[in-house]
């Protein structure tokens, strides 16, 4: 697969993932840093649909999302899977004890081939921190798994409880 093909699958994901999020109601959107979501930052930034905001850490992302929805919207944080250890307190403290619906959308870097060795021992532990912190999750490791996303941000909203979407690496490279 050359280069051309891995952007344009990695755009089609993109936009995969963002018309699943959209379909399920998330309309304001914030993200940190990140170059494996760098698509889905790009088509954010140009969606006058929603509201984004691009933030310089979780935690002041988390913080915009309770207000956001607070405010009555569906919101979604774009970030890092390595973001989760910096985002306990707020996720704890103030999403779950105030039983504020949050969709997070995190790279996932600890797959097998992860070409950052630093990435891999948080990566690694990110689906049983999940766990304990009783978040639902899916994983995304390949295009057709993307039809999940719509009732995992379903779930968020009835349930009023944040969620998470594991996006592999691969898959936003177009890899696979």
């Amino acid at each position: 697969m050359t280069h051309h093909d891995r952007t344009i699958m990695s755009s089609s994901v993109s936009t995969q993932l963002l018309t699943n999020l959209k379909a399920g109601g998330c309309d304001f959107f914030v993200s940190v840093p990140c170059k494996l979501l760098a698509g889905q930052i790009q088509l954010l930034e140009k969606d006058s649909d929603i509201c984004y905001l691009p933030v310089t850490r979780e935690e002041e992302g988390f913080g915009l999302c309770a207000g956001a929805s607070l405010a009555g919207r569906l919101p979604c944080i774009l970030m890092q899977d390595s973001g989760l250890g910096n985002s306990i307190n707020a996720i704890k403290s103030l999403i779950q004890f105030f039983q504020l619906p949050v969709v997070m959308l995190m790279s996932y870097r600890g797959s097998p081939g992860e070409p950052v060795p630093a990435q891999v021992p948080m990566g690694v532990l990110v689906p049983e921190l999940l766990k304990l912190l009783q978040i639902p999750a899916i994983h995304c490791h390949q295009p057709a798994d993307l039809a999940e996303i719509r009732p995992l941000v379903d779930h968020a909203r009835v349930a009023e409880s944040a969620v998470a979407i594991l996006i592999d690496f691969q898959l936003m490279e177009g890899e696979i």
